[in-house]
């Protein structure tokens, strides 16, 4: 099990891979911050994908965790002194308390699940995991990874380094 902050799932949904998540990690859970930036918002704007989340959430393998009053306080905590996102820190904060790893990619809040001990991976990360366990083949990481940094930002150093990763456990 994984937490997943929304950036993952818009961009993974987006890409038509979103699949990817469950066959790596399992059952995912987000927050209800998450589900509001990810379902509620994107269905107001039509957004490409949405559908893709809803059936997720429908199967079961996505799914909404209710916050316990500390889950709550932690993240309200982290929104005021970090400066982040309420979907952010309901993931850091989820991630914090239940002992999971945090799938993010914004810079500031990876940051800020490291100060805070919470283990966290980027999309890009998650997608050489997926790769490293046979979900993806080398070929079809490269494309996943090219169509990626046309979704979200990826820094160049990072797409580099997922590829060379990958290309060295292939040999």
């Amino acid at each position: 099990m994984i937490v997943a902050d929304a950036s993952v799932l818009i961009a993974l949904a987006k890409m038509r891979r979103l699949d990817l998540l469950n066959l790596v990690y399992g059952d995912t859970l987000i927050g209800p911050q998450v589900k509001a930036e990810t379902v509620d918002a994107g269905k107001s704007i039509s957004a490409p994908g949405v559908e893709r989340i809803e059936r997720a959430l429908d199967d079961g393998w996505l799914q909404v965790a209710r916050l316990s009053s500390k889950e709550k306080h932690i993240a309200l905590s982290i929104v005021s002194k970090g400066g982040l996102g309420a979907g952010e820190a309901e993931s850091i904060a989820l991630a914090s308390s239940r002992k999971l790893m945090v799938i993010i990619d914004d810079r500031a809040a990876r940051s800020f699940a490291e100060v805070m001990g919470v283990a966290f991976v980027g999309t890009a990360g998650m997608l050489f995991h997926g790769f490293f366990i046979k979900h993806l083949t080398l070929a079809e990481l490269e494309d996943t990874v090219e169509e990626l940094s046309k979704t979200i930002w990826l820094a160049p150093a990072v797409v580099v380094e997922v590829l060379k990763k990958a290309r060295e456990a292939e040999r």
